[in-house]
């Protein structure tokens, strides 16, 4: 894997995933906390972004669903519902319609039905997953366009992580079970290197769950079968250039609802195809250039009833950029300039109901350019700026709305020590409304009346975000192999034109609608520390979060109950995650343990949703039997506590019993 280029320092949560033999993975598996693990250098990271491969979830949150495993990065909540696999990703209290951008391979998932969940959820089968990043906060340049609460961008396996060393094919079966909710889950991939300038990748996923139980004695309707399968091939041609395809399905049927209970059909088609050239004559062209297409289509029918109707977004995207090193007066340069530009095509049919209108059919087309200079001034500081512009357009047979907006970028990084860094950054970012709040027209479903009005004159929110924060890897600190990683991050996010529901005047009745409603702030504070050596490994993860919705003065006259200010948005409470683990047997063996301690969302309740304290401990152990057989065991939520996470209606499953057997071939 090529090292990725950059200036600045970063700080992450990494494990380095090498195609070696097995027993060579267990005894030099380390945790690197300054190095991204990623496709491509996409030009961003600026101490906000925490990478996950895919040893170390495979370790440390074997048996969890992916949701759960973004629980315990900084910052970082889901809504997730019972029977619904699909996540929603909340990153520093944003959350719904596009303002966290979740990328599968590149790929946006743009994917939203109107409903009593979350506004905006994607699918992924975690089996196939190499790593996870976690961008916090806006001013992305490269995925940036939208995302004003951050990025989340997943990177699936490739023909090098399952091909060892000297060899030119090699295969992994993966097979797992658990007590809550049980259910096997059968992953089986394969890989060829047919000559070094070619490699192919197949594999699928097989996975039965049942309902689980939570710590109370709820069962809770979780039932769920998925079938997915990943195709991806390279091809290098010369020396600098690769071409690169990717097809994947996913596939999975669930029961959900409340009073209406709906089976559920769920696809999600993905074809990508790339291009890379990094130039072995100039540090000038360093290009990458991918094109995608992300179908998912939800089909739903009324549990044992004639009732159908489904609801289809299809993404199309196209992004580009270079990224080239410079020299001018002895000061060196990384400049990052591309653009991207994506079209949803929103499809709903509903042969009763009104899920047509309250998912309105239509096409957004959103587009646009960057560029960005990483500055070294000398050892002890480095400068960035950047200028990002977008633009966006909204149509159906009714309304079309159109807008742009150029957004800045700064940041100053002082550099006292190699092993210590701070740094300062402002940043904002514009994210256009979406189809829904533009333009959903029409009447609640059933016996609960409510009118629903479109707002074509929707000014796109806009946040602008402060910063700053310290960076620092130390190492033979407490032994002499040992490393220590340490990031402690505050911000301030000031969020205008932030678009919500409310109730209006609407001749002599309410009528809701989405309105530019004021001023949003989110404060915050992000703690991650690091610990590992040959003997042992740990961490202390934290999060401190508030956030204040200001209502705009000119709303009063057409607000049936206009906002008071400290209503709060989806801000989630604090948390605290520890882990404390052993190595043993030349590192083929590794265990240990994670507790997790919630604080109390006050404002929970009068949100709908259930705010309790909790804390819960999981048990994991990893052995590596010999080089080619590895078993993992999970003892999740040990003292079987009882409780609902913040912006989930269903409590969460009690003590589970997961375990897995890993073969490579």
């Amino acid at each position: 894997m090529a090292a990725v280029r950059r200036l600045a320092t970063l700080t992450t949560t990494v494990t380095l995933i090498a195609a070696a033999p097995a027993a060579t993975l267990a005894q030099e598996a380390v945790r690197l906390d300054t190095v991204v693990l990623s496709s491509e250098d996409d030009g961003d990271g600026d101490g906000t972004s925490t990478v996950l491969g895919a040893d170390q979830i495979q370790l440390e949150y074997s048996g969890l669903d992916l949701s759960q495993v973004l629980d315990e990065i900084p910052g970082v909540t889901t809504q997730v519902s019972g029977g619904d696999p699909g996540v929603s990703v909340n990153i520093r209290g944003m959350q719904d319609f596009g303002r966290v951008n979740v990328l599968v391979d590149g790929a946006r998932q743009n994917f939203q039905r109107t409903g009593h969940g979350a506004n905006g959820s994607f699918y992924t089968d975690t089996e196939m997953l190499k790593s996870v990043e976690v961008t916090r906060g806006p001013g992305a340049t490269v995925n940036g366009g939208g995302a004003i609460g951050g990025v989340v961008s997943l990177t699936t396996i490739d023909a090098d992580d399952i091909i060892a060393d000297g060899s030119d094919r090699g295969g992994r079966l993966r097979f797992s079970l658990d007590s809550n909710g049980p259910g096997p889950t059968v992953n089986l991939v394969g890989a060829v290197r047919p000559e070094e300038r070619v490699d192919f990748l197949l594999g699928g996923t097989y996975l039965d769950r049942r309902d689980y139980t939570s710590g109370g004695g709820d069962r809770v309707a979780s039932g769920q079968t998925m079938n997915s399968g990943l195709f991806k091939t390279r091809f290098r041609p010369a020396e600098g250039h690769e071409l690169s395809f990717t097809a994947s399905r996913y596939d999975t049927s669930f029961l959900t609802g409340t009073s209406i209970l709906r089976d559920t059909d769920v696809t999600v088609d993905t074809a990508i195809a790339g291009y890379r050239w990094t130039s072995v004559d100039s540090d000038f062209w360093d290009i990458s250039v991918k094109t995608y297409l992300t179908r998912t289509e939800a089909d739903q029918s009324v549990q044992n009833g004639p009732f159908e109707r489904s609801f289809r977004i299809e993404t199309s995207g196209l992004d580009a950029h270079n990224t080239a090193h410079v020299s001018t007066g002895g000061v060196e340069h990384e400049v990052t300039f591309g653009g991207d530009v994506f079209r949803d095509r929103v499809s709903t049919v509903d042969r009763v109901g009104t899920s047509d209108e309250l998912t309105p059919p239509g096409t957004r087309v959103v587009w646009g350019a960057y560029i960005q200079d990483r500055v070294a001034l000398n050892p002890w500081f480095e400068l960035e700026g950047a200028l990002r512009f977008d633009g966006y357009e909204l149509e159906n047979d009714r309304h079309r709305v159109e807008g742009d907006r150029l957004s800045p970028k700064f940041l100053v990084r002082y550099i006292p020590d190699e092993r210590i860094s701070f740094y300062l950054s402002y940043a904002e970012a514009m994210r256009p409304p979406a189809l829904t709040e533009s333009m959903i027209e029409g009447f609640h479903p059933g016996s609960v009346s409510g009118e629903f009005l479109p707002n074509p004159d929707l000014r796109p929110e806009i946040a602008h975000t402060i910063e700053a924060g310290l960076d620092a890897q130390l190492q033979g600190l407490l032994r002499d192999d040992d490393e220590i990683s340490a990031r402690f991050a505050v911000f301030q996010n000031d969020v205008d034109d932030y678009i919500d529901q409310n109730l209006v005047q609407h001749g002599l009745f309410g009528a809701i609608q989405y309105l530019n409603i004021g001023k949003v702030r989110i404060r915050g504070a992000e703690l991650e520390l690091s610990y590992d050596s040959s003997r042992f490994f740990g961490g202390l993860n934290g999060q401190l979060l508030d956030g204040q919705r200001r209502g705009g003065d000119d709303l009063n006259d057409v607000l049936l109950y206009p906002q008071e200010d400290g209503v709060q948005p989806k801000v989630p409470p604090y948390q605290i995650a520890a882990t404390a683990g052993i190595k043993a047997l030349d590192a083929r063996l590794q265990m240990g343990a994670r507790a997790t301690f919630v604080g109390e969302q006050k404002n929970a309740r009068a949100e709908g949703y259930v705010g309790d304290s909790y804390e819960t401990l999981d048990l994991f152990a990893q052995y590596q039997i010999n080089d080619d057989f590895s078993a993992n065991v999970a003892l999740n939520n040990v003292l079987d506590r009882d409780y609902t996470q913040y912006l989930n209606a269903n409590p969460s499953p009690g003590f589970n019993a997961h375990a897995t057997l890993s073969v490579r071939f």
